[in-house]
């Protein structure tokens, strides 16, 4: 039991260059699924898998140093494509 808990308390070992390449890597992900909507606005595939990116990129942006700044910008991102899928129904 305490080796669980031992487990969930240590610390991460990736290094922070880690979770910038990382994160860089979703951002070209975002910005080419972002572009794909703009052109088909009504492709609910393509607003599930940005909706899942945008996910994926939070917590990674909020490990990186250098992407960190990104994350009130995401969630207005998250929140104009919530109204968009709204729109939708």
């Amino acid at each position: 039991m305490f080796q669980l808990l031992k487990s969930l308390l240590k610390k991460e070992n990736n290094p922070p260059q880690e979770h910038d390449e990382e994160s860089a890597a979703l951002a070209a992900e975002i910005a080419k699924l972002e572009t794909e909507l703009q052109c088909e606005p009504g492709n609910g595939e393509i607003q599930k898998a940005l909706m899942l990116t945008y996910n994926r990129a939070l917590p990674m942006y909020a490990k990186s140093k250098a992407y960190r700044k990104e994350i009130d910008s995401l969630f207005v991102r998250i929140d104009n494509l919530r109204n968009i899928i709204r729109r939708n129904i």
